[in-house]
């Protein structure tokens, strides 16, 4: 599968979702090169927000992610479903188009949330999102 393709069926996957936390953010498609030669690492998330190298990244397992944020949420356009099912859809479609799909967390203000995996052609795709936990959830 070409990048289009992965971009276009993400897109579908994640059309009129919402990631709950303290904030309801959209999510977005998000797809890296890897120079020949060059390896994954969780510090290459950084690296592709252009943050400062050093910066914490974490990781999580996609289901213990979205168990501990509440998972996502279906704007007015997705009425018939519930966030249960769109959340089950959104989570197979990564795991079939990705492989090792991860969560990799950049905490500032708000989070930075990457979901990657690898793609077929060796790249990494998946989504970004943004995380803001309210303070009842840090308690």
């Amino acid at each position: 599968m070409n990048k289009d393709q992965l971009e276009k069926e993400l897109n579908q996957a994640i059309d009129g979702l919402l990631m709950k936390s303290g904030i309801e953010a959209p999510f977005e498609v998000f797809y890296q090169e890897l120079e020949p030669g060059e390896q994954f690492s969780s510090e290459k998330v950084t690296e592709w927000t252009g943050e400062a190298a050093g910066k914490d990244v974490e990781t999580r397992e996609l289901d213990e992610f979205f168990q501990e944020m509440g998972g996502v949420s279906a704007d007015a356009r997705n009425k018939g479903e519930t966030n249960e099912k769109r959340y089950q859809m959104l989570k197979s479609k990564l795991n079939e188009l990705l492989e090792d799909v991860k969560v990799y967390m950049i905490t500032e203000i708000g989070t930075q949330v990457f979901i990657l995996g690898k793609a077929e052609d060796g790249n990494y795709a998946g989504l970004r999102t943004m995380i803001v936990e309210d303070e009842a959830s840090l308690e």
